[in-house]
């Protein structure tokens, strides 16, 4: 099945839908939202929006403790 078709097949099931299946549905939704890779790490690693949001919160307080490398020292890194 197409992605349209099945769009509008789940649209369908959803206007005619009771709450408890509302409600399962937002569920899986949210979980799936909450599971699925939105970034990877250079080895390669999936990350969740989560794992990804505390990746950046290590990476920043690194930088305001020093702990990182300048343009400058890459460029001389990579002469050597």
């Amino acid at each position: 099945m197409k992605a349209d078709e099945l769009k509008k097949k789940i649209i369908a099931y959803i206007d005619n839908a009771e709450p408890e299946l509302l409600n399962k549905l937002s569920d899986v939704i949210e979980n799936y939202q909450k599971t699925k890779a939105v970034a990877y790490t250079i080895e390669g690693k999936p990350l969740t929006k989560g794992e990804y949001e505390q990746e950046l919160k290590i990476a920043k307080n690194e930088i305001k403790k020093g702990k990182f490398t300048s343009q400058e020292d890459l460029e001389k890194e990579a002469e050597t």
